[in-house]
C-alpha cells in the first residue's frame, strides 16, 4: 500500500505532510512556497506486517539504544558491567523484559528470569 507523491500545482516541488495544530488536521504543504492543501489520508506511514516467517531476532547493537530505559543496581551476569538497558518484548501471550548490557564489547542480552539470549 503506497501513497502517490504529491506535488506543489505552483512551482511542481513535493508537498510534504504539515500538521495543522489550531484546526487539528494533516495537511500537505510545499516547503518552496506557501501552497497547502487537505491531506487525503490522516495518515502518513503504515507498516503492514503480512507474515512472520522466523522468530525475530534481539538485536546484538540494543545497548547503543539511547530510547531504552536504564535498569539501576543491575549488573551484567557476564561481564559485571554496571549499566544495562531494559525492554519488553511478547514472544507469546505474556510481555517478557529483556535485558541488554551497555558495555559494547560485550552486548550480552537476557531475559528477567535469567536465561541467555545471546
Amino acid at each position: 500500500m503506497s501513497t502517490p507523491i504529491k506535488i506543489c500545482p505552483e512551482c511542481d516541488n513535493l508537498l510534504y505532510p504539515k500538521e495543522d495544530k489550531k484546526r487539528k488536521i494533516l495537511l500537505s504543504a510545499c516547503r518552496t512556497c506557501s501552497y497547502t492543501e487537505m491531506a487525503e489520508r490522516n495518515r502518513v506511514y503504515r507498516n503492514e506486517i503480512t507474515h512472520i516467517t522466523e522468530r525475530p531476532q534481539i538485536l546484538r547493537d540494543a545497548y547503543a539504544d539511547p530510547t531504552l530505559p536504564r535498569q539501576k543496581g543491575l549488573k551484567c551476569p557476564v561481564c559485571n558491567h554496571p549499566h544495562v538497558a531494559f525492554f519488553l518484548i511478547n514472544p507469546t501471550i505474556n510481555f517478557a523484559r529483556m535485558y541488554a548490557c551497555c558495555n559494547p564489547s560485550c552486548c550480552h542480552n537476557w531475559r528477567a528470569d535469567g536465561q541467555s539470549i545471546t
